[in-house]
């Protein structure tokens, strides 16, 4: 079970404070829990790959010495050791490590395993980044627990610009817009998501926001019946385009197949909420806005 969603639109406090000589790190996190490091983290636990791409990012890359099997960017986290999967981490593996802090998501780790580990008494920091800002906190926050946060500070300068720079090019008409997650089963990407926030922002109006559901299954009728003018697939879920019509013919008569509008997007870049989403934004808008890969 994944940590409930609801925690994700409470508010977070930066504070840093200093004793003596020593900088003493203070944070709330995403669970609006307090956390104090009595200096910067320096053997970080990463289980989730978002988190994992953030601090190699800011420049702490160094610091990290576990992460998940998932975890394959930059090439370099590869070499760190694996604690194993996102929903089940080798809690021994973790513990020999011997962190000084273990870096959490709400979206994909278990409300389980954080129990366990914070049990063990070694700080843990949840985030939940839900949109570009959030992204854009989440990467200060994780640059304050580092003691990188001049770095940090420069990249989300950069990333908020170039981001208000993609989004400037966005025409006022809104492009009718379906985003699989699953071919088979059909599951689309709903509200309250990462993933919807990211396909608003370039410009879609997604169709299956109407449902009220995060992953709302699709039937494919009613994908027929909603006509998107442009069809999403993550990558992850489909070797190529051209194979949604061999799963599903009768969607030869879609708006998006017929004028050849159907597009499989780099799951790493969109799913993601780490620094490469603003290249996941500027290729979902080269999709929705130009209709050229």
């Amino acid at each position: 079970m994944r940590f409930p969603l609801r925690f994700s639109s409470l508010p977070v406090c930066l504070l840093l404070g200093i004793t003596g000589i020593r900088a003493q790190i203070s944070l709330v996190d995403d669970l609006q829990r307090p956390i104090v490091l009595p200096r910067p983290a320096t053997r970080i636990v990463s289980l989730a790959p978002s988190i994992t791409e953030s601090l190699f990012a800011i420049g702490a890359g160094d610091q990290v010495v576990g992460v998940t099997e998932y975890c394959n960017y930059p090439p370099e986290a590869q070499s760190r050791r694996h604690v194993g999967g996102m929903i089940n981490p080798s809690i021994e593996t973790i513990v020999g490590l011997q962190p000084d802090l273990i870096l959490f998501s709400m979206e994909g780790n278990q409300r389980q395993d954080f129990t366990i580990l914070t049990a063990l008494h070694v700080p843990a920091f949840v985030t939940n980044p839900r949109n570009l800002d959030d992204i854009n906190r989440s990467l200060l926050q994780l640059g304050i627990l580092t003691g990188h946060r001049r770095e940090a500070m420069a990249l989300t300068d950069s990333l908020a610009r170039r981001a208000a720079l993609l989004k400037a090019h966005i025409g006022p008409v809104r492009t009718r817009t379906l985003l699989f997650v699953s071919v088979q089963p059909l599951v689309a990407v709903g509200v309250r998501t990462f993933l919807n926030e990211l396909l608003v922002d370039a410009g879609g109006d997604n169709l299956a926001a109407s449902t009220g559901l995060t992953y709302p299954p699709m039937s494919r009728e009613v994908v027929l019946r909603q006509d998107p003018a442009v069809l999403l697939i993550a990558s992850d879920v489909l070797d190529s385009a051209q194979s949604i019509a061999a799963l599903y013919p009768e969607w030869s008569r879609l708006s998006a197949v017929r004028e050849n509008r159907v597009y499989r997007v780099n799951a790493d870049l969109i799913s993601r909420p780490g620094p490469r989403a603003v290249d996941g934004l500027a290729t979902l808008i080269t999709y929705l806005q130009t209709g050229h890969p």
